[in-house]
């Protein structure tokens, strides 16, 4: 038995060369976005949108942050990643670049903060590693589009992060004398949902758990969170009025049932972490945290699931799943590392060595033909297109007057105002049946010209939102093109 405990603690103290490897291939996985990431590459039509409003936030733009709604640009997204966004990217000189460096530390914070909570629940520094190891690895392989891009999700996601870890602390305080952690944790929670508002499994499952292991915690809980929405929810609606609750709670969207089905895949996609759950001490962890780690799945996986029906959510409404996932990996490895003799009918290391190799099977199984296309679509597809897409920054730039660019990235970079958000007001117009904003525009020749999305994507991406094209093809008949795109012009 002592052989035993000590071959496992042995393996959990060998950590070293597994965690360079794992090491080693976050950063192989990293390379091809941060050697880019301050290409004038459009890596999503979100990115182009995040930089026009970071610029109006800190003043660069004289613009409302919220649109009137008679608009053609609208805003559906909390104000405070505009300004942290804003003032990196006046003093870097470019909002998207700026985005993009934020997004790629938020990562790597949440990374961070997952295994200091596998240690805050009593996990080993392994089980901690692993957990963040995990985040990484799952980000960079199946969720790329979102690793170092000018979008605020993981922004939001390390702010909602940090009031976890408040909250948790080192377990010791107890009663009234621990009181402020829960307040501020609260506070921090809510804060960072004013950069994004679709954290909401964590929050949730925090205030079931504090409800139902500790009411004065809990109301402290609830007194942060609500001094937090007093004070910044008042701020914003002072500075911005009834838009900002009109663009925020009110936008108009396409949903799909069979979206699900995305959001189900995607969970399925973590079931190596999921089947973890089976050797996670959930009644031993440290300050009876295993009831919110299983809550925080839960929620995790249904607002998955549900966020995906939106039109235009993508992965990014699964990264809550990937962390509480990961969590539990680590905490599954802790137990498993320390528990010595046998878990089961098995010996605790071949059940150690199982779980960590399941957890691992689907990126194990992705790499070899996931990382040459990485390499080609991320490095050789840059070299490529950057030249075409500089010739169509140019010529946008050109163009005397307003330009609308289905890819706004073009026309940030061409330093054109922004006249028209192709994806919101194409949502817009499909839920209310009114376009007269771009028909009168149209028809007046208020704007210069139209820019499609990359001729490099597929046929139906170039021209992706037909309704708006047929009202636009009616009267701007000549199509040329230019570099990367197709400019339309009366």
């Amino acid at each position: 038995m002592e052989n035993m405990n000590f071959d496992i603690k042995n393996l959990e103290n060998k950590k070293s060369t597994w965690i360079y490897i794992g090491i080693f291939f976050v950063f192989a996985l990293l390379a091809p976005h941060v050697a880019f990431i301050t290409a004038h590459i459009s890596l999503s039509s979100n990115e182009g949108w995040n930089a026009y409003l970071a610029r109006r936030a800190i003043g660069l733009d004289h613009a409302p942050l919220y649109p009137p709604s008679e608009q053609m640009v609208f805003n559906n997204y909390p104000p405070s990643s505009f300004y942290v966004v804003g003032l990196f990217g006046w003093l870097l000189g470019d909002m998207i670049v700026a985005g993009r460096v934020i997004s790629l530390l938020a990562l790597l914070f949440c990374a961070w903060a997952t295994g200091r909570v596998v240690l805050s629940c009593g996990g080993t520094q392994g089980g901690a590693w692993l957990a963040g190891l995990l985040v990484m690895l799952y980000s960079a392989v199946f969720y790329s589009d979102y690793v170092a891009m000018d979008d605020p999700q993981w922004l939001g996601q390390a702010v909602i992060m940090v009031g976890f870890m408040l909250l948790l602390g080192n377990g010791r305080q107890s009663g009234w004398t621990g009181a402020w952690r829960p307040f501020c944790a609260g506070f921090v929670m809510v804060a960072g949902l004013t950069f994004k508002h679709n954290i909401l499994a964590l929050p949730a499952a925090v205030l079931v758990w504090l409800l139902l292991t500790d009411w004065r915690h809990a109301v402290s809980w609830m007194a942060g969170c609500l001094v937090s929405l007093c004070l910044l929810g008042g701020l914003y609606y002072s500075c911005f009025g009834p838009e900002f609750i009109q663009g925020v709670f009110a936008h108009k969207r396409i949903f799909y049932v069979h979206g699900m089905l995305k959001g189900l895949g995607n969970v399925v996609g973590l079931g190596g972490m999921m089947v973890s759950c089976a050797f996670v001490p959930w009644l031993r962890l440290r300050h009876r945290s295993g009831l919110l780690l299983g809550l925080y799945l839960l929620l995790a996986i249904a607002s998955a699931i549900v966020q995906r029906t939106g039109a235009g959510v993508s992965h990014n409404a699964c990264f809550e799943a990937l962390i509480a996932a990961a969590m539990c990996a680590g905490l599954a490895m802790s137990y498993l590392a320390t528990a010595g003799g046998t878990a089961g009918r098995m010996p605790a290391r071949t059940m150690l060595v199982g779980m960590v190799g399941l957890n691992l099977l689907p990126v194990v199984v992705s790499l070899p033909v996931y990382l040459p296309y990485l390499y080609r679509s991320n490095v050789t597809a840059i070299v490529e297109h950057q030249g075409a897409s500089n010739e169509t920054i140019a010529a946008v730039r050109a163009i005397d007057g307003d330009v609308a660019c289905e890819t706004l990235a073009l026309c940030y970079w061409a330093h054109k105002p922004v006249v028209m958000d192709f994806f919101n007001y194409s949502q817009h117009v499909a839920v209310t049946h009114d376009a007269q904003a771009l028909t009168r525009a149209v028809d007046h020749h208020d704007i210069a010209a139209f820019v499609s999305n990359s001729r490099f994507d597929t046929q139906e991406e170039v021209w992706e939102f037909s309704n708006l094209w047929r009202i636009i093809r009616a009267r701007y008949t000549h199509v040329r093109l230019q570099g990367a795109a197709y400019i339309v012009t009366p």
